[in-house]
């Protein structure tokens, strides 16, 4: 009685298996012609992997995403495959944001461009099915790109505040100014290490992974991922919390240097195994496939339609290679125009320049076409000016990126201690600055400091990158300048304000001329 549909499903299983090898060598095929025609970007994701510990997992993406796509294999194989032409819509228009984030050097929405083309190809080459199939291997890809580095300054942020409010309830007093604090003991600080974005990275990409392969249902899934978002900030608080106690408690002899970092790694190891175990104990795949999922495979192998496909694979690989073959060609057709430096400031408003450096300190800013600096005075008050301006048509040296900072924290000499914003009035409108104050030793400066972007000014980064954007697509190439006063802060934080305030004021235009004139005709 069961015979026949045993039999069928034996002469199935060769042309299957054939199916499933050509499915996924047309998939491998995309993602190699893909990583291959925007071969900038990958290096450019490589690169970091390499230089980043807390990007370090970019290299096990793509062979995770080669197992996840064998695991499939059968399901691929038993679905039909109707390539579906409008998905190259999304590979031009996936093109053309990352040709102009390549343009801008906005290396992570390159790297997210050029990503989300790749299952935009397997849509138009494979069709609906197959993409659905394959919806979460596609997605994971996504964890390749080095991103989330914008967290880290919040995240810093929450690990100081819980550090000093457990601290003070161990009965240890403490004195803070940013993310820097003091204790009987000794002095700590919670730099990029202590932020916890690495261990936020790798739980996100592991909990993601081990929830798909783990559970059926959505729920336990969403659940398990969100678990592992929230696990690894707290446990990133007691750690750090962990470790200044200790610090405190053995005179420093403990939990510092590489103690310091061989302990965050065990600590973490052992969070992430107990969340692991918890999470093994309600598995589900054992389970039988839901019905949407299941309701795709067949038990017949439907035919294939082999230059249908092979159309579509063609047309998939020249809208990939269109955007490229632009950017390359605009690369080699562009002419280098040569800028004007800045010049020295003149005085305004009774502020004049005099010939002695109000302080040693420098912005860490690298790749700047030009700078400037002078120091300013009126009425025994005296701000120093910075200028780094930026406009260099190779496009390698970026202006509003993370390693341009008014003070690293692999700085040896300065400290940043705070950091915020302020809105100062400016030709009767109201403009953000940044603010901060730097210390060395006994020296403080407060700082304030913005971008001038083609005559735009701001303190925002998102906005900077778009002001960068509109400067481009208007032809007036990428010019940008980090602009910096300070002064400093013994005469007390309210007449500081009101002598960067008046400084701001009155060299609005001579600054905004020496810019203009740096950035060429327009």
């Amino acid at each position: 009685m069961h015979s026949e549909p045993y039999l069928d499903r034996i002469l199935a299983a060769p042309a299957q298996s054939k199916r499933a090898v050509t499915t996924a060598l047309a998939i491998v095929a995309i993602l190699l012609w893909v990583l291959a025609a925007y071969g900038q970007t990958t290096a450019s994701m490589a690169a970091i992997w390499a230089r980043s510990e807390t990007f370090a997992h970019g290299f096990v993406i793509v062979p995770l995403f080669l197992f996840l796509l064998w695991r499939e294999k059968e399901s691929l194989a038993s679905i039909e495959l109707k390539p579906f032409p409008l998905a190259l819509l999304g590979i031009l228009a996936a093109g053309a944001i990352w040709f102009l984030a390549a343009r801008l050097r906005v290396n992570s929405v390159a790297q997210f461009a050029m990503i989300a083309s790749i299952p935009f190809a397997v849509w138009a080459v494979l069709g609906t099915n197959a993409l659905r199939m394959l919806s979460f291997p596609l997605g994971f890809l996504f964890f390749a790109v080095p991103f989330g580095e914008f967290m880290m300054p919040t995240l810093m942020e929450w690990t100081a505040d819980v550090t000093v409010i457990a601290v003070r309830a161990s009965g240890v007093p403490v004195y803070r100014e940013g993310n820097y604090f003091m204790i009987p003991t000794g002095r700590w600080s919670v730099v990029e290490a202590c932020s916890g974005l690495r261990y936020l990275i790798a739980s996100f990409m592991v909990g993601c992974l081990f929830a798909y392969l783990s559970f059926r249902s959505a729920f336990r899934r969403m659940v398990f991922i969100a678990v592992s978002l929230f696990v690894p900030i707290v446990a990133n608080w007691i750690r750090a919390y962990a470790i200044v106690m200790l610090g405190h408690l053995s005179g420093n002899r403990i939990a510092a240097g590489a103690d310091h970092l061989l302990f965050g790694w065990v600590f973490f190891g052992l969070v992430m195994a107990t969340l692991f175990w918890f999470g093994a104990r309600w598995r589900e795949d054992g389970s039988p496939l839901t019905a949407p999922k299941a309701a795709l495979v067949t038990t017949s192998v439907p035919r294939l339609q082999r230059r249908r496909l092979q159309g579509a694979l063609l047309a998939v690989l020249v809208a990939t290679a269109i955007w490229p073959l632009l950017d390359s060609i605009g690369a080699s057709s562009g002419t280098v125009t040569q800028r004007s430096g800045l010049s020295p400031l003149a005085g305004r408003n009774g502020w004049t320049a005099v010939p002695d450096a109000l302080s040693d300190w420098r912005p860490d800013i690298s790749g700047a076409t030009t700078t400037l600096t002078e120091t300013f005075a009126k009425d025994g008050s005296q701000v120093g000016l910075f200028i780094a301006f930026f406009n260099d048509p190779s496009g390698e040296a970026k202006a509003i990126t993370s390693t341009n900072q008014l003070v690293l924290t692999t700085n040896r000499q300065w400290t940043q201690m705070t950091g915020g914003k302020a809105s100062v009035d400016r030709d009767g409108s109201q403009v953000s600055v940044r603010t901060g104050v730097v210390t060395r030793d006994r020296e403080r400066l407060a700082v304030w400091q913005w971008y001038w972007i083609d005559g735009r000014v701001t303190a925002s980064d998102f906005l900077g990158k778009l002001y960068e954007a509109v400067a481009l697509l208007r032809g007036h190439g990428r010019p940008v300048a980090w602009i910096v006063v300070y002064t400093p802060t013994e005469s007390g934080e309210e007449q500081v304000r009101v002598t960067l305030q008046a400084f701001t004021a009155a060299m609005h235009d001579p600054i905004e001329a020496a810019l203009r004139q740096a950035a060429g005709p327009r």
